[in-house]
């Protein structure tokens, strides 16, 4: 009899567990939202003003003040993520032993910034619990050929660095009129995989993140790499063969080397929109005049087939009324070719043309360019192969001819925060639910208290969900509203919800969440 007593205290006990526990994640709260935020001739960060700064502590202050105003603003579009560009040229914006400080830290290459950028945007940013992605153009060595670019690049640097230009000239091509590493030359790619292997050992950032720039010549800027070719190229019946394979080598080594260092790190690249045009390939109905394969030699639906990047973000630049290039058109051919793919699909959007007069384009004009990139957003958004979307460029936010536009993604689109993607290829197991959750009714609004359910360093929680529900929503099909995501900075966590009034009738439910995004099962608090 004693026995079964005890069952029956075991039974209701399990019971009562397991009903404070309940699923609330679901696929509508889930979408990568991020900016570019581009360094390079200080577009968006840090501005060109504050590297003119004489005294080294006030342009410290201005410069980490301007990315804290950076990461605010994205908090407030409720984003979830940062793609910063932290090498913009054969520089870095961080403390490297092989790249020379970026001169757009401080007007000079070489000369140390007084503090690491990168690791002050990595704090900054997790604070706030956004991902940062560093963002890095692989081959670029400046911006120009003139002159005193070429002065900068020789003469001795401020922190006995040299740069490659200097270090390396048989490694030196010019491209676009600018001056490029030759990607044909296996040593300019190890070269590469060593400064990325270099950062990603040094610095807790979530993503790696290359842009189009591999092959990027014009018709009157051509890279001349045939020597190159004669050389490594003996192998490949033509020079165009040989130098898709080139990028492959180079992407497949770097995807080996960040994922055998950090399997948590993820590899993402942002191709041009177009791969292929259909009319000689299974490319997309589009009639473009440059596409990666052709142009930039990046087969990226190879890199996608291998699974060699856990997400291609191509920047669709276009709009919906582009005759030769409609924004449906080749968002539908991506998200076709990321069905049941271990890579996710994030689109690259063209923010910064919102407002602008296009004759080719005109959607992007009409009332402002508002009905154009809000088609684009819930497109994305609706499109389930459609894991993100990423605006160029975050400077562009505070352009006074798209106040409205901003206005309507933060009011409208994105009203609500988002959890970004989980990646089941990387790990699938989401972390122990929180425990001993305590509400306290303040006059500012209702506290929560509540401390980590982690039982070891494994699969630890990363950050938390906070989710509301009203107890009168009844059969509502989306109860659970997602107020808020919390960063994890202890055993013991509160949060104060300032715009609750009637609390008798709402229902706090709180998840845990690991750096791969996977999700516990929410504990309720009524």
């Amino acid at each position: 009899m004693k026995w079964c007593h005890w069952w029956l205290f075991v039974f209701i006990f399990l019971i009562t567990a397991c009903s404070n526990l309940k699923k609330v994640g679901s696929e509508k709260n889930r979408h990568f939202r991020a900016s570019w935020v581009a360094s390079v001739i200080n577009l968006d960060w840090p501005s060109k003003t504050s590297t003119e700064i004489f005294s080294e502590q006030e342009r410290i202050l201005v410069q980490k003040k301007e990315l804290i105003q950076i990461l605010e603003q994205a908090v407030k579009m409720r984003m979830n993520a940062i793609v910063l560009q932290v090498k913009p040229e054969a520089d870095a914006l961080y403390a490297s032993d092989i790249l020379p400080w970026s001169s757009y830290l401080t007007g000079t290459l070489g000369k140390n910034p007084g503090y690491d950028p990168l690791a002050f945007a990595v704090q900054e940013a997790h604070k706030r619990n956004l991902e940062l992605h560093a963002w890095i153009n692989p081959y670029r060595v400046s911006m120009n050929t003139e002159k005193n670019t070429v002065d900068q690049l020789n003469r001795p640097l401020p922190d006995r660095k040299k740069s490659v230009y200097k270090s390396h000239p048989e490694w030196i091509r010019i491209a676009h009129d600018r001056f490029v590493l030759d990607p044909g030359i296996p040593e300019v790619r190890d070269w590469i995989k060593n400064f990325i292997k270099e950062m990603v050992t040094r610095y807790d950032i979530d993503a790696v993140h290359l842009d189009d720039y591999f092959y990027y010549e014009t018709p009157r800027s051509k890279l001349n790499d045939d020597q190159t070719y004669l050389k490594y190229g003996k192998m490949f019946n033509n020079k165009a063969d040989w130098r898709r394979n080139n990028t492959y080598l180079l992407i497949k080594s770097l995807s080996e080397e960040i994922h055998q260092l950090k399997p948590q790190v993820k590899f993402g690249i942002s191709p041009s929109g177009v791969w292929r045009n259909k009319k000689n390939s299974l490319g997309s109905e589009t009639a473009v005049l440059s596409t990666h394969y052709d142009h930039n030699f990046s087969d990226t639906v190879l890199w996608v087939k291998e699974a060699l990047i856990d997400y291609i973000a191509p920047q669709v630049y276009w709009s919906f009324d582009r005759k030769v290039a409609r924004y449906d058109v080749i968002a539908s051919w991506w998200a076709e070719l990321l069905k049941n793919k271990n890579t996710h699909l994030y689109i690259g959007n063209a923010f910064y043309k919102v407002g602008v007069p296009s004759e080719f384009a005109p959607g992007w004009s009409a009332d402002g360019g508002i009905v154009e990139i809000e088609k684009q957003l819930r497109f994305n958004q609706s499109t389930p192969e459609v894991k993100g979307s990423i605006l160029f460029r975050h400077l562009f936010l505070n352009d006074p001819m798209k106040k409205n536009s901003v206005n309507m993604i933060k009011n409208k689109l994105w009203v609500m925060p988002a959890i970004i993607p989980s990646m089941p290829w990387k790990g699938s197991i989401p972390p122990p639910p929180p425990i001993k959750i305590k509400k306290i009714i303040t006059s500012e609004g209702v506290k929560l208290i509540w401390r980590s359910g982690d039982k070891s360093d494994k699969n630890p929680t990363l950050y938390y969900a906070i989710y509301k529900q009203n107890k009168n929503a009844g059969a509502s099909s989306d109860p659970y509203q997602l107020l808020t995501t919390v960063r994890k900075t202890g055993a013991c966590e509160t949060w104060l919800d300032p715009s609750s009034f009637g609390h008798n009738n709402e229902v706090y439910i709180i998840s845990a969440l690991n750096r791969n995004h996977n999700e516990s099962l929410g504990r309720i608090l009524d």
